[in-house]
């Protein structure tokens, strides 16, 4: 998982930490050379370090050698020659592995300094060939994962000048950035531009049509979902592609069709191997019934993916879902095992445990994982109903509001008031589960469930002109929702009063306002929530339930 560690010092750590990674590496060659500390930068004068340092990165060399093993580019064109390809590659793949590595490691300061050595090693393979594009994503990758988006946008930058804007892969990362930071439009024209740059890039076609769809424009992500299938040679076919095609049409109810989309990826090369596809398809076959069936398509996606904590997560919760309980303890046991760091795998398994009585064993699970991630809502939001359940009203209440700090302004936030707006209901707090139910649309306007509870809430009270005008309110802002034009986004600090009031109300005290954002970032396992979606919507005329705001 990865670090927000954005402020000035940490950026002033990088630098003064990437130079002693170079220091520890030239110190290897010559006794008799002096290692100094090369400042980490994000522009173009990165790639003049070794100029202005000397030989920083290291010459395993003795005088008069005409061999250049992981020596750099400036020393090679002292001696006459031009650096040797294999060099570059070598540390490519060295900066590769520790990029990869560190993201398994739970210690903050091991993970961190270990992400130094990857960026210091990806600037040691820049210094070779200042036009190779694959030193310049590896360090932004690792740039947007410590959360320092300005840097790498910087980084992204100095690699499309030194490509000329025909490097594919640059374009597509900066779009994936933009789209991270909430810059649709942004996104829109560097995915544009990767297409132009390389027609044959699954990736940005991939990537702009996931845009669109999550933007709701599914005839858009289809056409360009399709465009890269034909664009793209069958040798080189993108398992990405047809994987997104059948989750699009299972998700709108065409079951032939995903399945086709699913069998047509497997079939490639790249798909065979793909434990996304493998998974999705195992998803499908477990809704239609089928479970023998489901059970061979998993246990195929862990074949091509041993690792994979979606494939681990799919499996274990649908196997609980059908009732075979201690299968999925030991498939979301191992899961967890396998992924340290998921706290989605930890947060099924404390939930299941929780559902089965055991509520210690539940909290430890539960608290770990608000540890490992304190802003993963959803964690937070179960842990909450957990305790509920166990008649834990007062810890319950506690949760929620811990729950809705971490991101008032997030739509998961939207869940936590609406649970937290229930339970006041049950406990016949009406004021309190009023406003509530209030921020919770300020938050989602589009979510209907959200405005059909607090009707009904209303009509219990026997106030049926409220009723009445909450129901048609929300047919308008719902509406509003899914055509992207409300503007009903609160702007920061909009609910500050609000929670203030709130936590007067029920005896809780509201924490400040809080800088520090050095927390995990869990967006990259976001995925794994798309396969299953949210239950049916809260029908008029039923009393409120628990499991209407799980």
């Amino acid at each position: 998982m990865s670090l927000d560690d954005d402020d000035d010092g940490e950026r002033r750590r990088i630098r003064s930490a990437s130079g002693r990674g170079g220091e520890r590496t030239s110190g290897s060659g010559e006794g008799d050379r002096d290692a100094r500390a090369a400042p980490l930068t994000y522009e173009n004068a990165v790639l003049e370090r070794g100029r202005a340092n000397g030989d920083s990165a290291g010459v395993l060399t003795s005088p008069g050698s005409t061999m250049q093993m992981l020596g750099t580019a400036e020393a090679a064109t002292r001696a006459g020659q031009k650096p040797l390809k294999i060099n570059q590659d070598l540390a490519l793949y060295r900066a590769r592995k520790l990029r990869n590595e560190a993201g398994y490691l739970k210690s903050k300061e091991e993970r961190t300094a270990m992400r130094y050595q990857a960026i210091a090693m990806f600037e040691k393979a820049m210094s070779y060939d200042v036009t190779d594009g694959r030193a310049y994503c590896g360090i932004g990758q690792i740039l947007v994962q410590m959360r320092l988006y300005d840097e790498a946008r910087q980084i992204y930058q100095a690699g499309c000048d030194a490509k000329g804007g025909d490097n594919a892969y640059l374009w597509t990362a900066f779009a994936v950035l933009e789209e991270k930071c909430g810059n649709i439009k942004l996104a829109r024209k560097y995915y544009d531009a990767a297409t132009a740059a390389d027609e044959k890039h699954a990736a940005a076609w991939h990537g702009w049509g996931t845009l669109e769809r999550n933007l709701g424009n599914y005839q858009r992500a289809r056409e360009l979902y399709m465009k890269g299938i034909r664009k793209v040679p069958l040798t080189d076919a993108s398992a990405h592609l047809y994987h997104s095609l059948g989750v699009m049409a299972m998700e709108r109810g065409r079951i032939s069709e995903a399945r086709e989309f699913f069998r047509q990826g497997v079939r490639t090369e790249a798909g065979s191997k793909s434990g996304a596809i493998w998974q999705s398809w195992a998803i499908l076959e477990g809704r239609s019934g089928d479970e023998d069936q489901a059970r061979k398509l998993f246990q195929k996606g862990l074949a091509a993916d041993p690792k994979s904590k979606y494939i681990w997560l799919a499996w274990g919760t649908w196997e609980a879902k059908i009732g075979y309980v201690d299968r999925a303890k030991e498939l979301l046991t191992k899961g967890c095992k396998l992924n340290p760091l998921d706290t989605y795998l930890l947060q099924a398994l404390a939930k299941l445990e929780a559902e089965q009585g055991s509520i210690v064993t539940a909290r430890k699970y539960f608290e770990q994982g608000t540890v490992m991630d304190p802003r993963h809502q959803a964690n937070w939001n179960a842990w909450a109903l957990a305790e509920w359940r166990a008649g834990e009203i007062e810890k319950a209440r506690n949760l929620f509001q811990r729950g809705v700090w971490v991101d008032p302004k997030n739509k998961n936030a939207a869940r936590l008031f609406h649970a937290w707006g229930v339970l006041e209901c049950r406990e016949r707090n009406i004021s309190l589960a009023r406003q509530l139910f209030k921020c919770a649309v300020n938050v989602d306007a589009g979510s209907e469930r959200i405005w059909l509870t607090w009707a009904m809430m209303e009509e219990q009270e026997g106030d049926d002109i409220r009723a009445i005008e909450i129901r048609n309110l929300a047919a308008q802002r719902v509406a509003e929702a899914s055509m992207s034009t409300t503007d009903l986004a609160p702007a920061a600090g909009t609910f500050r009063p609000l929670f203030e009031r709130l936590a007067s109300i029920v005896g809780l005290e509201a924490p400040r306002d809080s800088t520090d954002d050095n927390e995990f970032d869990a967006s990259e396992l976001t995925e794994a929530e798309l396969m299953y979606g949210e239950k049916d919507a809260v029908k008029s005329g039923q009393p409120l339930m628990e499991r209407d705001i799980e």
